[in-house]
Order: C-alpha cells, then structure tokens, then sequence
C-alpha cells in the first residue's frame, strides 16, 4: 500500500520510503501516477548493489534481480494490468520471504512452504499464482543457464476447486437496484454498477464503453497483447434503456475497478461484482435470447464450431430484435 496526497497545485505524489528503499513519482493525471510508480520501482538499484569501477558483480545470479530481468522480458508480451499482477505478486508474496537469496540458495522446500501457507489460509488461487510465476522464473533461469537444474521440477501445483460466479435472483437483483439507488455512494459508482448489470460487461472494459445509437460499444478486455483491439456491440436492451438518459457513460471510463468492487461488497456481502455478468448472460436466456447471441454480447465464442466462431455475423436488426426480449418484471 503506498501513500499518495494531492498537492495544492492538483499534482499526484507517490512516495515510499522503508525496508531500504526511497522511491518517489509524480503526475498531474492520477491515472498515470500507478505505472510510473511502478517503473521507479522496476528501475530502481540500490547503491550497494552498484559495482566499484574494475569489480565485477554476482547480481544477476541474485534471485530478485532475476525476477526483474524476467519480468522485463514478459513485459512486451503481457498487457499492463497483467504486469501489474506480477509485481503485485513479487512484492506481496515472494519477496518478503525469498529476496536476498541467490538463485542456488532456494530449494524446493523453501518454495513448498510458501504455497503451503497460502493453501492453509485457504488462499488456493493466490498459492496457484506463486506457483506459476516462480515457475516461469526458475525455467528461465535455467534456460539461461544460471542454475542447473529448477527447484520447481518436482513439485506440482495447487490444486483446487475454483469458484465460479452466480447469477442473482430477480428478488436479490429488484434488492440490489433499491440498495444502489438508495446508497451513499457517489453517482458515477451507482451509474457504474447498473450499467454492468444490464449490460453483462466486465470491469476492465468499462473504461472503453460508449453509446453507439441504439447500442453499447466496448474494447475486449480478452485480446491478447500483439493481437488487434476488437470492439463488441451490446444492444440496449428494455432494462437498461430507462437509465441511460440518467448518467454520461463517459464519466464512467475513469472509475477505478476496485471502487466497483467494494462498492458491490458493500452492498452485497454475498455476491461478487463478476456476478453482474453471470446475471444479465443468465436474465437474456431466460427471456428467450438464443445461446450464440448472448455469447455474441458477452465476448465467449458461441460455440467450437467454425461456422459459429468464423462465419456467424448478427445483423444489428437482428440483435435489436432479440435485445427486445430482454424485459422482465422487478417488482
């Protein structure tokens, strides 16, 4: 967790200054506060680590110096939140318990007890998540040939059931309009969270939607880095039409994920965000829209068939025909 403040003159500050370390980012767009964060961190070396002129240096068999030159070379590959994801990992994590090691000082059991003290919390998804990346890490140690051989290549992955989203109820989502609408919350929050639940969007494309006439346009959140931004099209569907008039979708690209989130929590301690979109793909097959549009308006692939993943192409009559199906009764 590191500290920001707004100073008078609207600049964004980020500063942490602990376990050795004295990093320091600036920006007048909060936004961009986060990655250049996070660059001063990726950046940063620390004097002692500094060679003196004419010495040479064992730094690069230092297992977090590794990590970082790993992680440099993911980063053109990987889109940035997924980079975010792995220095979150690294500090969170790893660090605290294997910097300062070199690569030849951790064993297998040191790995082991660090995925077995997530697995005891019942954290499954995070010792999962420790177990892939050190993985890759100590693959490309060896490929390097800075070590012989991994300590991973015996041990196996966590294993566990993962926990799929639910739908509400009608009842639960009549209860969680009443509650939005009813809450603190500021307004872009509230209008956030009904705008994911008719349009079954993910969090992370929220910042690309816009109103397209009669439909709602967003960027994939799915596409791979290197490959083509694709855009997808959700009807307005009778649901959402009423309130499209009571917010500027446009103030809705700058929320933060995780507001969302908490938000949700907040007003339903049982459910999740994701479960909006289980809820509106769940709502439009129970008003009669055939699997392979929801599927269309959901960014899945309708199916493993060519025919409906190559040559399949909705007219925008078509889904407006179907989207008009989407009306069901709340009270």
């Amino acid at each position: 967790k590191i500290p920001v403040r707004r100073k008078p003159n609207g600049v964004y500050e980020a500063r942490y200054r602990a376990h050795g370390l004295e990093l320091y980012a600036a920006s007048a767009d909060f936004k961009n506060l986060k990655p250049k964060f996070l660059k001063v961190l990726l950046d940063y070396k620390p004097k002692s680590a500094e060679p003196e002129q004419g010495l040479t240096t064992s730094t690069a068999h230092d297992f977090a110096e590794v990590c970082r030159r790993w992680l440099d070379l993911k980063r053109a590959v990987i889109k940035e939140n997924t980079f975010e994801d792995y220095v979150s990992i690294f500090n969170t994590n790893i660090f605290p318990v294997l910097e300062g090691r070199t690569l030849d000082e951790i064993r297998q059991s040191d790995v082991q007890k660090i995925i077995n003290d997530y697995i005891e919390q019942s954290k499954y998804r995070t010792a999962t998540k420790i177990y892939q990346t050190l993985k890759s890490v100590f693959d490309f140690a060896v490929g390097d040939e800075l070590i012989e051989r991994s300590p991973m290549r015996l041990l196996r992955p966590p294993k566990y059931e993962q926990q799929n989203g639910c739908a509400l109820t009608v009842a639960e989502e009549r209860q969680l309009v009443e509650l939005i609408e009813d809450s603190k919350c500021v307004d872009e929050i509230k209008s956030a969270l009904i705008f994911l639940l008719y349009t079954g969007i993910r969090r992370s494309e929220l910042s690309s939607a816009r109103i397209e006439g009669d439909f709602v346009s967003v960027i994939c959140s799915k596409t791979r880095k290197g490959f083509q931004d694709k855009r997808r099209i959700i009807p307005i569907t009778p649901m959402l039409a009423p309130w499209i008039g009571k917010f500027n979708v446009v103030s809705l690209n700058t929320i933060r994920p995780d507001a969302l989130t908490q938000a949700l929590k907040r007003l339903m301690p049982n459910h999740h965000l994701h479960d909006l979109r289980h809820t509106f793909i769940t709502r439009c097959q129970e008003c009669g829209v055939p699997r392979e549009v929801v599927s269309v308006w959901a960014g899945h692939a309708a199916d493993n068939t060519q025919t409906s993943n190559v040559y399949t192409h909705f007219s925008p009559e078509f889904m407006r025909k179907e989207a008009a199906k989407v009306i069901y009764n709340l009270e």
